[in-house]
């Protein structure tokens, strides 16, 4: 058995999960700015112009799905690392390997839906206003003439989109690295056992070619078979 059950990629998976972790973090960060930001803006706009509303709804829907989208990565990453790097559990087997794939089909799938989510609504779009006794061209010219963009592509919350989409491909690297630690403990280990070329004293060996084993099993066999042809 492998002196490090978790010697197998285990540097490339540190890297890549530290990686993915730190994306997650800094795209967490940006979306939270970005909602303070537009609710900040709302109040200028409110407290300028009374009765004055600025319309960024969508985008804000959309950036506080990317920040729960990426507090969860963050969150999950954060653990998986520390679970590899600290030994929390004793073996890599098949199953461990299974269910941190689900889960990182999971966590990928929510990156994915919240990236297209706000890609469709911060590249093309724009803000909206509205105000009792001013139009709305008014208002959006006033805005622009204040030195902001009222294009949801010029605001933070595009920034935390991009880090979305570098997140979402962290992970689906980590996932093909945990299927590749996947398959090396199928070709070299049973369901529960470790990393690395290793044989349960209980469960014996086979010979290729011959399907004959040879172990505790196959000498209780044998000794049982002497004792049956003496009797």
């Amino acid at each position: 058995m492998s002196a490090d059950p978790y010697a197998y990629l285990k540097w490339p998976r540190l890297i890549v999960f530290n990686l993915n972790g730190a994306l997650s973090i800094v795209a967490t960060g940006l979306a939270a700015q970005s909602l303070v930001n537009l609710n900040h803006d709302k109040a200028t706009l409110a407290k300028t112009i009374p009765g004055a509303k600025l319309h960024v709804g969508n985008v804000i829907a959309a950036t506080a799905l990317m920040t729960a989208s990426a507090g969860i990565a963050s969150i999950y990453t954060a653990v998986l690392g520390a679970a590899i790097t600290l030994k929390w559990y004793k073996m890599e087997t098949r199953r461990t390997i299974r269910i941190r794939e689900a889960l990182m089909v999971a966590m990928a799938t929510l990156l994915l839906v919240s990236a297209i989510i706000a890609t469709v609504i911060i590249v093309p779009r724009s803000a909206g206003a509205s105000s009792p006794t001013l139009p709305e061209q008014v208002i959006l010219r006033l805005i622009i003439a204040s030195g902001k963009s009222i294009k949801y592509r010029d605001s933070l919350a595009f920034d935390s989109l991009i880090v979305v989409w570098i997140c979402f491909g962290t992970t689906l690297l980590s996932f093909f690295l945990a299927a590749l630690t996947s398959r090396h403990i199928g070709k070299y280990g049973p369901e529960d056992t470790t990393v690395g070329h290793y044989v349960s004293k209980h469960r014996g060996t086979v010979v290729p070619g011959q399907g004959v084993a040879h172990g505790d099993h196959a000498t209780e066999k044998k000794m049982e078979q002497t004792h049956l042809e003496t009797i």
